[in-house]
C-alpha cells in the first residue's frame, strides 16, 4: 500500500478543483512511510472472508473515516462530512451529543469535537465553547433558573416574562434559542436589543459586514464562527403537513385536489422526525438580524415589525449559534446573499426553491479523499439522508464538483461549479409513501481522479431547480458519507536476492557457474491476503523470455522461484525482474537485475546456520533476536570439499573479512551484531587452499526491533544520552554520551551537507525503535521538514545502502508534509524542535487497552515561525495534519526564544518546553498541562529556572532529558570561550566537558 501523497494542483487550479498545495505542502515523503496498517487489514480481510460480511479495519478508524475490509477481497472506505466519533481522554469514542449534569453543577455534553459548557443556573456563565486551548464565553444579563434537559438540548424557562432561553450542543457547536411564546412577551422593552456578555480567550472576535461573527487566534486562523443571526414565527408548513401547492404527479397514484386527499392515499402523514424548533419551518417569516461586538459585549436587534405584526405566529425564536469543529460543509441562501451558514449546527442542508418564502438554496461539502491516494477505485458513492421534500414527486437533484469553501463561502461569493458529477431523480421524507430515506449518487469517475491525482480532499455541491418548487428538498448533513469501494495497488517488489547470491546491478555482472539459481523477492499488497509475484529471465540485449512464472505467497512474505541451468544460455548475462499481482491489478515492474552464467565454473557455496537469528527464507520465523544483539552464524563446507577457508559480510558491513577452520573442510562460527530491524542477509563464500572462490551463499534472517525502545536522546542504545553538533559549513557531528556528562570524540553522523538547517532529534519518526534525527532545511520561505533515519548508532542516513561505519542504512530520507496548505507553518520556519509525544497513543478500539491496532505514541513537533509557536502532532503517515490541524500554542515575541526539549521536567506526565530568552538571558519553564499542547506556549503560567543565559555567554544550548543517569534534565552549552559545557539538572554555573573548538557549530541538538 502506498503512503497518502498530497494535492498536486498548482495555485491556479483552485478555483476548478479542490484547494491547492503550496510547493511546501505538496511534498510528498522521498520514501513512502512504513505502512502500520498492513496487519491490521490483512487482519479484517480474513475475517471478511471467513464471516461473509464485511469487517471493519480498526487501524484506519478516525473522527471521520471507517474503512472496512469486504468479503470479495476490497476494501470500502466510508468518510463523513461530519465528525462521527470524537477524541477523549486519549481514546477514540462515538459522537454523543446528549447533556448531563457535571459534579460541579454545570452542563456539558458527553462527547463533542468541541469542549461546550452550559450553565447549570445562577450566576454561572450562559456558554462556553473551547476549541484548542481558545476560548469564547456568552453570558446573560441576569440569573439563569436550573436548566430542563432533553437530550441535546437544555431549557431556560422563563428568563424574560413569556420567555424561554435554549442551549442545543452539537458535534462542533451550540445554538441558541430565544423563545418569544406571546405577542405580550414580544413587547418587553429588554427584546427590543438583546445584550450578551461576551468574553474571550486567545481569540478576537469581530463581525462582519453581513452579520457573520468570526473568532479568531493571533495568527488569523478561524477558531469559531456564527452566521448571521436570524428570527423566525411559527407560520408556515410543520413538518410532515402537505404544502399548499401539489404536484401535478404523484409517484404511484394521480395528485388529489387536496392536501386532506393527499393524506388519505398516502397514508399517515409524515413517517417523518418530530419537528425541530431550532429550525424554521418551511414558509415561516424570517428575517435576519443586526449584530454588533462591543467591548465585552454581544448585541442582537430582532426585527421589530416581525415581533409585532398582526400575522406573526408565536412562538417566534431568535437564533445566534456558534461552530467551532473541524469539519466543512455549507449552505448558501438567495435570500441571504452575504450570510454564511459555515459547518450551521443545524446540520441542515437544503437545495432547490420553495415559493412559499421565495427561498432558494444550495448546499456544499468538503470530503476527505486522502486514503484514496494510489488506489484502484471499484466504486464510489456520495450518499446523504433526504429528510424532506416538497412532494413524493420524483424530481431530480445534482451533485457538483465544485471549488474549495470555507467560511467565507455565501450565496455571493460561491465557488465555481466545475462540473456535474451525478444527478438523482427521486424524492423522500414528505411522508409514509416516500419516508425519509438516502439519495446515493454514483461519483466512481471523480473518485478515480480523486485518487490518480492525489487531492486531499473533494468538494462536492448539492443543487436542484431554482424554478420548480417540486424539487426542493432538505438533507441531514450529519449523514453526508463519501463511500469508495478499493482496492489496494500491490507495492513494487522488494529485497530481490539470487542464490547463489548475486549483485543486483553491479557492472561486470556476478557470474553464476553450473547450478540452477533460485530467484527472490519480497512482495506486499497494502490490503494483506495473497499475492502473486510474477518473475522474468531474458537474455541481456534480446527479447525473447527464456523463462516466466508466477508464485503466490500471503502478503509481506518472500517468493522464490528456480531457474533450471538449462534455461539459462551458458557465456551469457541474463537480465530479471518481477511485479507484484493481486488478482485486479500489478505493482510496477522492478529494476532489472543481471547476472552472468558460466557453466564450466563450478558452482559449491557454503552453508550458514544461527541458532539466535534462524532462516527466513521461508518467512519471518516466530523466534528470533533482536537487534543490537550479538548472534553466532556458522559457516560450513555445504557440497563443497577442500575448503581452506571462508570469505563473509554482512549488508550492514560490507567489508569482506576471512575466517579459517581449524581443519580442511571445517566449520567456523563467526559472531556477528546486526544494528537495525528487518530482513538481514550475510553473505559466504568458501575458498580452496589455492584460492579459487566458490559461489556465494545469501543468508536471509530476520530481526526484530529492541525490547525496549531507546531511551529519550540516545541515538546510539548504549543508555546514555547523546548530542548531535551540526557544523557551520554543513557537516554533522554525533557526541556520544557516556553517562556523566561527558561526551566521547565526535564520529561523522551524515554524508550529507545540512548548511543553514535547524536541527532536533527527539523520539522514534520511523518506527525502527531509534531516536531520528529532524532538520528543517533550505531556504525560508521554501523549507522543508526532513526526516534522517537513525542507522542504529547515531548515524542520520540520506540513503539506502550508505555505508558508514558501523552499519550500511536500510532506510532513507523522507519528508514530513501536510495535506492542507493552511497548515504549513514550516516553509518560513527559524527553528524546529522534536519535543516528544504530547498526545500519547490513542484507543481506537474503545478496549481500554493500547494494543498493535490502535494509533501508537509518536513524537510531535513544535514550530516556531516569526514570533509563533505551533504545534504539530506527528503521525505514521508522515504528513503532520492527518491526526489534527497544528495548535497556535505561543504568540507574541516567540522570535526572540531558542526552544529546548527537556522531556517530562515536572514528573507529571506530560512533556514540558524549554525557551531561552535571548535578550535577557532567563531559562524559562514552560510546564505541559495537556495533550492539547496546553501550557507549552503559556507565558503567564511559566517560571524561571535559570538567568545568566545569554547568546553571548552560553551561544548554543540544547537539553537532554537525562545525560548523567540522575533522572533529571540537564543542558549541554557552548561558551563564549568556545568550550562546551554540562549543567546537571539545568543548575549550577556549568561543568567544562569539552575544550576548545566548540565556536564552529551553528546548532546543537
Amino acid at each position: 500500500m502506498t503512503a497518502p501523497a498530497l494535492a498536486a494542483l498548482p495555485a491556479s487550479a483552485a478555483p476548478a478543483g479542490p484547494a491547492a498545495a503550496s510547493a511546501a505542502s505538496a511534498a510528498a515523503p522521498t520514501t513512502s512511510p512504513e505502512n502500520r496498517h498492513t496487519a491490521a487489514e490483512a487482519r479484517a480481510a480474513q475475517q471478511a472472508a471467513a464471516s461473509g460480511t464485511r469487517a471493519e479495519v480498526v487501524s484506519y478508524r478516525s473522527e471521520y473515516d471507517t474503512v472496512f475490509a469486504n468479503p470479495d477481497g476490497t476494501f470500502t472506505m466510508e468518510s463523513a462530512a461530519v465528525p462521527v466519533r470524537v477524541r477523549q481522554s486519549g481514546r477514540l469514542v462515538p459522537v454523543d451529543e446528549r447533556l448531563e449534569r457535571t459534579a460541579s453543577g454545570t452542563v456539558e455534553p458527553r462527547a463533542t469535537t468541541v469542549g461546550l459548557t452550559f450553565s447549570g443556573g445562577g450566576d454561572a456563565p450562559l456558554v462556553t465553547i473551547t476549541r484548542n486551548g481558545r476560548s469564547m464565553t456568552v453570558d446573560w444579563p441576569g440569573t439563569l433558573p436550573r436548566p430542563e434537559l432533553d437530550g441535546d438540548t437544555a431549557t431556560y424557562a422563563e428568563v424574560l416574562p413569556g420567555v424561554d432561553l435554549r442551549l442545543k450542543a452539537s458535534v462542533g457547536g451550540f445554538q441558541q434559542l430565544l423563545v418569544v411564546k406571546s405577542a405580550e412577551a414580544a413587547r418587553n422593552p429588554a427584546l427590543k436589543k438583546v445584550t450578551f456578555g461576551l468574553s474571550a480567550s486567545g481569540v478576537s472576535v469581530s463581525a462582519d459586514e453581513g452579520g457573520n461573527l468570526r473568532a479568531v487566534d493571533p495568527a488569523g486562523q478561524e477558531v469559531f464562527t456564527a452566521p448571521t443571526p436570524t428570527m423566525w414565527d411559527s407560520s408556515g408548513i410543520p413538518t410532515g403537513q402537505p404544502p399548499a401547492t401539489q404536484p401535478p404527479t404523484l409517484r404511484s397514484a394521480q395528485a388529489p385536489s387536496s392536501g386532506a386527499a393527499l393524506a388519505g392515499e398516502l397514508g399517515d402523514l409524515p413517517a417523518t422526525p418530530a419537528e425541530d424548533v431550532f429550525e424554521p419551518r418551511e414558509g415561516a417569516t424570517e428575517k435576519p438580524m443586526p449584530i454588533s461586538v462591543g467591548d465585552g459585549s454581544l448585541s442582537l436587534t430582532p426585527d421589530a415589525r416581525l415581533m409585532a405584526a398582526e400575522d406573526t405566529v408565536y412562538p417566534v425564536y431568535i437564533d445566534p449559534a456558534v461552530s467551532g469543529a473541524r469539519l466543512n460543509w455549507t449552505s448558501v441562501a438567495k435570500s441571504y446573499p452575504t450570510t454564511s451558514y459555515w459547518n450551521h449546527s443545524s446540520k441542515v442542508a437544503r437545495v432547490g426553491y420553495e415559493s412559499d418564502t421565495g427561498g432558494t438554496w444550495r448546499s456544499m461539502f468538503t470530503m476527505d479523499s486522502k486514503k484514496l491516494h494510489g488506489k484502484q477505485i471499484i466504486d464510489s458513492t456520495f450518499r446523504i439522508r433526504n429528510t424532506h421534500s416538497w412532494s413524493c414527486t420524483d424530481k431530480v437533484v445534482e451533485l457538483w464538483r465544485v471549488g474549495a469553501i470555507s467560511s467565507a463561502t455565501t450565496w455571493s461569493k460561491q465557488p465555481s461549479w466545475v462540473s456535474k458529477a451525478a444527478s438523482v431523480n427521486d424524492s423522500k421524507g414528505w411522508g409514509s409513501g416516500c419516508p425519509a430515506g438516502n439519495l446515493e449518487f454514483k461519483i466512481k469517475a471523480l473518485a478515480e481522479q480523486a485518487a490518480k491525482d492525489k487531492w486531499a480532499n473533494v468538494a462536492l455541491g448539492l443543487r436542484a431547480s431554482e424554478s420548480d418548487t417540486f424539487a426542493w428538498k432538505k438533507f441531514d448533513a450529519s449523514t453526508a458519507v463519501f463511500s469508495t469501494d478499493y482496492n489496494t495497488v500491490p507495492s513494487t517488489p522488494g529485497s530481490l536476492a539470487t542464490s547463489p547470491a548475486t549483485e543486483c546491478a553491479k557492472e561486470p555482472s556476478t557470474t553464476i557457474g553450473n547450478t540452477d539459481i533460485q530467484l527472490s523477492a519480497k512482495v506486499t499488497d497494502g490490503d494483506g491476503g495473497s499475492v502473486t509475484a510474477r518473475f522474468k529471465v531474458w537474455q541481456t540485449g534480446t527479447s525473447t523470455v527464456l523463462f516466466e512464472k508466477t508464485q503466490a505467497v500471503t502478503s509481506g512474505n518472500v517468493a522464490r522461484l528456480t531457474v533450471p541451468k538449462s534455461t539459462l544460455v551458458n557465456g551469457r548475462q541474463h537480465s530479471w525482474q518481477v511485479r507484484a499481482e493481486d488478482g485486479r491489478t500489478t505493482s510496477a515492474w522492478t529494476s532489472v537485475c543481471r547476472f552472468l552464467v558460466d557453466q564450466s565454473v563450478l558452482s559449491t557455496p557454503p552453508d550458514i546456520v544461527s541458532p539466535q537469528f534462524p532462516d527466513g527464507s521461508d518467512g519471518k520465523p516466530e523466534v528470533t533476536g533482536t537487534a543490537r544483539t550479538e548472534g553466532s552464524f556458522t559457516l560450513s563446507r555445504g557440497k563443497a570439499t577442500g575448503v581452506a577457508s571462508y570469505e563473509y559480510w554482512t549488508e550492514w558491513a560490507p567489508t569482506v573479512k576471512t575466517a579459517k577452520p581449524a581443519a580442511v573442510d571445517g566449520s567456523v562460527t563467526v559472531r556477528l551484531t546486526p544494528p537495525s530491524a528487518g530482513p538481514a542477509r550475510v553473505f559466504a563464500r568458501s575458498l580452496s587452499p589455492g584460492g579459487n572462490r566458490s559461489a556465494i551463499q545469501a543468508y536471509l534472517f530476520y530481526v526484530n526491533s529492541p525490547e525496549l525502545k531507546d531511551k529519550p536522546g540516545d541515538l546510539n542504545g548504549d543508555g546514555s544520552a547523546d548530542m548531535y553538533a551540526l557544523e557551520t559549513g554543513g557537516a554533522l557531528r554525533m557526541y556520544a554520551g557516556n553517562g556523566t556528562g561527558t561526551v566521547s570524540t565526535f564520529r561523522r553522523a551524515s554524508g550529507t551537507s545540512l548548511a543553514g538547517a535547524s536541527i532536533t532529534h527527539r523520539g522514534d519518526w520511523t518506527g525502527d525503535g531509534y531516536e531520528d534525527l529532524v532538520a528543517a532545511v533550505g531556504a525560508k520561505g521554501s523549507r522543508q521538514i526532513q526526516i534522517f533515519p537513525n542507522n542504529g548508532y547515531g548515524y542520520a542516513c540520506t540513503s539506502y545502502g550508505e555505508e558508514v561505519e558501523d552499519a550500511v542504512c536500510d532506510d532513507e530520507r523522507r519528508v514530513l508534509g501536510v495535506y492542507e496548505e493552511a497548515n504549513d507553518h514550516f516553509s518560513n520556519a527559524d527553528q524546529i524542535l522534536a519535543i516528544g509525544d504530547v498526545d500519547g497513543a490513542t484507543d481506537l478500539d474503545g478496549n481500554g487497552v493500547i494494543d498493535e491496532w490502535d494509533l501508537q505514541s509518536h513524537p510531535d513537533l513544535l514550530v516556531k515561525e516569526g514570533n509563533l509557536l505551533w504545534l504539530y502532532f506527528g503521525h505514521p503517515s508522515g504528513y503532520l495534519d492527518e491526526y489534527a490541524e497544528p495548535v497556535l500554542v505561543g504568540t507574541g515575541g516567540w522570535g526572540n526564544y531558542d526552544l529546548l526539549a527537556p522531556g517530562d521536567r515536572t514528573g507529571d506526565g506530560r512533556v514540558d518546553l524549554l525557551a531561552r530568552n535571548r535578550t535577557t538571558g532567563e531559562l524559562r519553564l514552560y510546564a505541559g498541562t495537556d495533550a492539547a499542547g496546553g501550557g507549552l506556549g503559556h507565558g503567564p503560567s511559566s517560571t524561571v529556572v535559570g538567568t545568566g543565559w545569554t547568546p553571548a555567554h552560553r551561544p548554543l544550548i540544547t537539553a537532554a532529558p537525562d545525560a548523567n543517569g540522575d533522572g533529571k534534565t540537564d543542558v549541554w552549552s557552548t561558551g563564549g570561550d568556545a568550550k562546551l559545557y554540562f549543567y546537571s539538572n539545568v543548575q549550577g554555573s556549568g561543568t567544562e566537558v569539552g575544550t576548545g573548538g566548540w565556536s564552529v557549530f551553528s546548532a546543537l541538538s
